[in-house]
């Protein structure tokens, strides 16, 4: 395959960055990681406006603009955190995990589960580090399945494929032909699947109150524990301090075979919203509230747009 020299200058780049923080101690790594955000948030004003507003929009007066202000430079240094630590992920043993991580009681259920000789549907929010917890689940020999996105740039998209090549991690690209099938079988043979289901769907699928407002999600994530009879696992992910993490797991929701389908998969996505509401209220900053498909942003909007709103 011939690269552009676009292609060959971001994939230099990347894996320059890349060589820097692998060769630094895992704190010192996450300084760089402090210092870039410094820069995006306090300099460049990285979507600082737009942040504050869409907390502004789910919280109103609860909080000061000072908090408000705080929060949002908590949720840019964690997400600069969270490249960091993706980019170190290759380095990431199974005795570093449970160093880092937490997550014992969760561990142990997904495991029996796993063992059991079915998978399951595990549901994480966008909090903490979600991608290094898949990892740190992985690590600990529990079989897990991700979707992931194909890059533009070819070189970068072998080096994520050639990072997420673990034992017990496997990927598949989204829009593949075999992928849904791909799925279902990997659940039937006891994988576990991750699946964000609080992001916005592109197109109009289930619509569920969330955060004071409508969300558009998807039903993807119920639909595949009833088709396949496993349970969904809720696991929250928040980061304590800059170097530890914490899984908490909740307990299991079962697909109910009495109800039909849509009923079913309207219950399930919203006993999981619940959940999520819940502690995306108790901790504000953990949230990934930048994401482009934010999740009260109605479908027939462009991404980033919010009606009767206008962004920095």
């Amino acid at each position: 395959m011939k690269y552009s020299r676009k292609h060959i200058v971001e994939y230099a780049l990347l894996r320059t960055v890349a060589g820097v923080v692998n060769l630094l101690p895992y704190r010192a790594a996450l300084c760089i990681g402090w210092f870039i955000a410094a820069i995006a948030f306090y300099v460049c004003q990285f979507r600082k406006a737009e942040t504050i507003r869409r907390m502004q929009l789910v919280f109103g007066d609860r909080y000061a603009l000072r908090e408000y202000h705080h929060m949002a430079w908590i949720n840019c240094r964690n997400l600069a955190f969270h490249v960091i630590e993706i980019l170190r992920s290759e380095k990431a043993t199974q005795k570093w995990c449970n160093q880092v991580f937490d997550a014992e009681e969760a561990f142990a259920v997904l495991k029996r589960q796993a063992d059991s000789g079915k998978g399951g549907i595990i549901a994480t929010p966008h909090m903490g580090n979600w991608d290094l917890a898949a990892i740190a689940i992985a690590q600990n020999e529990i079989p897990m399945l991700s979707i992931v996105a194909r890059q533009r740039n070819p070189l970068i998209n072998g080096y994520f494929d050639r990072m997420r090549s673990a034992p017990c991690l496997k990927s598949l690209t989204r829009g593949d032909p075999g992928v849904l099938k791909a799925i279902v079988r990997n659940l039937r043979e006891g994988s576990m699947f991750g699946i964000l289901p609080d992001a916005r769907m592109k197109t109009s699928d289930l619509e569920m109150p969330f955060l004071g407002g409508t969300a558009n999600l998807g039903g993807g994530m119920a639909s595949f524990a009833r088709m396949t009879g496993v349970p969904i696992f809720l696991i929250v992910v928040t980061r304590e301090g800059w170097a530890k993490h914490r899984i908490r797991i909740f307990p299991a929701v079962e697909p109910d075979m009495t109800l039909d389908k849509k009923t079913d998969v309207h219950r399930m996505t919203a006993i999981v919203l619940e959940h999520i509401e819940r502690e995306i209220r108790a901790t504000p900053a953990q949230w990934f509230w930048n994401n482009k498909r934010w999740v009260l942003d109605p479908v027939s909007m462009p991404q980033g747009k919010t009606k009767g709103t206008s962004h920095d």
